[in-house]
């Protein structure tokens, strides 16, 4: 505004300062009205920008309140209204705005009349006014009012397809808390013989001299307990019957195992869903149909396709441990598997949501134990004491083997419209088998923590970047891998409101 005065008076000098007689008169005439338009000029540009400042947070509460419905039906008017008032004095950069008119269509709150005209069935319509100041008011004062509008369409009746994909491979069968993994390992060491009847129970406890009287073949000083896997591995050949079976030894040591907290957590994801769909007076307008999908070296469905909740849990009870996480070929079969999401008209054309639960580490076995080791140089600072001064790091060259998941793989997903969130229960390497000896541990770490112990994890950096906006979630105790489930998916739940109008 001071600006647009500037250039009026710039001008009136200039041409008061041609010596014309006929000029000078006319800009004297004509200078209070070029102040006017000036001022008046000025006044309109606060006047658009104010209107646009209400109007985007008038939309914001709009929306505020239409997920705030969804969240909880039984929500009464007035406590949305002051959500809305909540949303509008946060997002409104000037004086609190007056909400004018504001009514929920909703089958609980049933405000569905405005001024004579019956508005449309679950919306939610917000009208306010504010304040915008001004120099040359001609109604007088300081300030002119200015008013935006929104109607927001609660999205109900839609087909939602949940898609719940869980990592089934072999780091699954951790012990979920500290507690578990020490009980695992208390009952490996009580059970050698049984949990790897062709190896020689491990003698290495810090010196070579524990291991005397065995020759070089059975010293077994690498795989040291405590083993934090109780799974059943003859030699080195360890399969995916071994893997279940470690599982089977993770029960009978009274333990309970991520993948026990992982099954369990989508058991309740869908039981909680099937009893929104029945008792909520609005979300029991959608349908809400389910696919079970679990990956380890290649993606596996279990049950049919578009299951309902009774079907979803028989599937759930079927998911059984694998061996290898084969990232990248899982990735592309789930993509394809997934295919693009519809607009949620019928169950042949559904919104989509895929939440994936995984430690996002990519492993083969095979080349878990390369022959490949270079000196570290990652800051983990590992001392071999059985050979002192050869401090190693596996070097794979494969591309098979520890790395995090494909960004670009990710967006392929969401791409098609899916809403892809991330459940992330984090890889933590165990001390079973010493990073000092264990090519498998101690190149783990340095894949999730290049830069040492204290660096942030690029697994997890991965993992967030695939996730949709605000759909990634990282749980670093079992409780949260529950807490995830359900907050995820009430995301995606709520997500399908919109501004209408």
């Amino acid at each position: 505004m001071v600006g647009a005065v500037r250039m009026i008076v710039a001008l009136i000098r200039r041409a008061l300062g041609d010596r014309s007689a006929s000029v000078a008169p006319i800009v004297a005439i004509l200078a209070p009205t070029l102040i006017l338009l000036g001022l008046g000029g000025a006044d309109a540009a606060i006047g658009v920008d104010v209107k646009n400042d209400l109007q985007n947070a008038n939309d914001a509460a709009a929306l505020a309140v239409a997920h705030a419905v969804l969240a909880n039906p039984n929500t009464t008017e007035a406590s949305l209204k002051a959500t809305a008032q909540a949303v509008l004095n946060s997002d409104f950069k000037g004086a609190a705005p007056t909400i004018t008119a504001f009514h929920v269509c909703a089958p609980v709150q049933n405000d569905c009349s405005m001024n004579g005209t019956t508005l449309p069935s679950d919306t939610v319509t917000l009208q306010t006014s504010a304040q915008a100041m001004c120099t040359l008011c001609l109604s007088g004062g300081t300030s002119k009012t200015v008013a935006a509008s929104s109607q927001t369409t609660i999205g109900f009746s839609k087909t939602m397809q949940i898609n719940i994909v869980m990592d089934s491979s072999a780091s699954m069968i951790v012990g979920s808390t500290t507690t578990d993994v020490n009980t695992i390992a208390t009952w490996v060491s009580a059970n050698w013989n049984s949990v790897k009847p062709l190896d020689p129970a491990p003698c290495y406890n810090g010196t070579t001299s524990s291991c005397s009287g065995r020759n070089s073949t059975n010293k077994n000083t690498s795989d040291n307990p405590p083993c934090a896997f109780a799974c059943h591995d003859e030699g080195s050949n360890t399969t995916t019957a071994d893997i279940a079976m470690g599982l089977t030894n993770a029960h009978a040591a009274g333990a309970t195992t991520r993948f026990d907290v992982m099954t369990s957590a989508a058991t309740q994801l869908i039981n909680y869903v099937a009893s929104l769909a029945t008792s909520n007076t609005l979300l029991a307008k959608n349908t809400y149909v389910f696919n079970v999908l679990s990956f380890d070296q290649t993606l596996h469905t279990y049950g049919t396709s578009n299951m309902t909740s009774t079907k979803a849990l028989t599937a759930v009870s079927s998911v059984s441990p694998g061996l290898d996480t084969w990232l990248s070929q899982d990735m592309t079969s789930l993509i394809s598997t997934v295919g693009s999401s519809g607009t949620g008209a019928s169950t042949s054309s559904p919104l989509k949501f895929v939440i994936l639960v995984t430690d996002g580490l990519q492993s083969d076995r095979n080349d878990n134990w390369c022959s490949n080791e270079v000196a570290d140089t990652t800051g983990w600072g590992y001392v071999n004491t059985i050979n002192p001064g050869n401090s190693t790091v596996c070097l794979n060259t494969s591309n098979d083997y520890a790395g995090p998941i494909s960004a670009s793989q990710c967006q392929s997903l969401k791409n098609n419209g899916v809403v892809l969130a991330v459940l992330e229960t984090p890889y933590v390497p165990l001390t079973g088998q010493t990073p000092n000896l264990g090519s498998y541990e101690r190149t783990v770490r340095t894949i999730i923590y290049p830069g040492g112990p204290t660096s942030s994890s690029v697994i997890s950096a991965a993992l967030q970047a695939c996730a949709s906006t605000g759909y990634y979630f990282q749980a670093t105790s079992s409780s949260q891998i529950a807490t995830g489930f359900l907050q995820l998916t009430n995301q995606f739940l709520e997500h399908s409101t919109y501004i209408s109008q």
